[in-house]
């Protein structure tokens, strides 16, 4: 249990309160986020099944990639239930002006005290070439490679994640039915 519902429904809500479509991809348990979500949220969120969620995050990270519709689009962790609708809306906005200015599109990561956080917003051009990384990559070196914006956001949700049983003893709830590899691609 996590505040009224699930962790990964407050991400969910989270994503869709933003305005984006919300893709799940899950491996081990996959059909145990359903329930997770919720039998409302359910319906408002696609749930993809990684066949290589054994190999890593960078498998769910491609798996989710590949249906990507969108110009740009998120990636948050489905354990970080704190990140703020606020900070979509920032990281969308700062975008939208640079693309208008002329400036190059680029991967925008919120900062909160000069540390990057969740959700990142990335151009979906990045797509192609993330797909043909290989599945030890880490997605934070691919993107940070690709002249990323880091926008200071005033919301320390963007950098707490749950992780452990000591997270929930700081009252930050966890469940342990959702220690599943999980990542949340949502499109803007």
């Amino acid at each position: 249990p996590f505040r009224d519902g699930t962790i990964l429904q407050s991400v969910a809500e989270a994503a869709l309160g933003a305005g984006c479509r919300v893709l799940v991809v899950a491996g081990n348990r996959a059909d145990s986020i359903p329930e997770a979500l919720g039998a409302c949220l359910a319906s408002f969120v696609e749930v993809v099944f990684n066949p290589h969620w054994r190999e890593g995050m960078m498998g769910s990270l491609q798996t989710g990639m590949s249906r990507v519709r969108s110009t740009r689009f998120f990636v948050l962790p489905a354990d970080m239930p704190f990140a703020p609708v606020r900070a979509f809306r920032e990281l969308v906005r700062e975008a939208e002006l640079r693309q208008a200015s002329g400036l190059p599109d680029a991967p925008f990561f919120p900062m909160f005290h000069s540390m990057p956080g969740h959700p990142v917003l990335i151009p979906s051009r990045c797509i192609a070439e993330a797909l043909r990384l290989p599945r030890g990559s880490r997605f934070k070196d691919f993107l940070s490679a690709r002249n990323p914006v880091y926008l200071s956001v005033e919301d320390g949700g963007i950098r707490k994640d749950i992780d452990t049983p000591g997270d929930y003893e700081r009252g930050t709830v966890v469940s342990r039915n959702e220690s599943m590899k999980t990542c949340v691609v949502l499109e803007r």
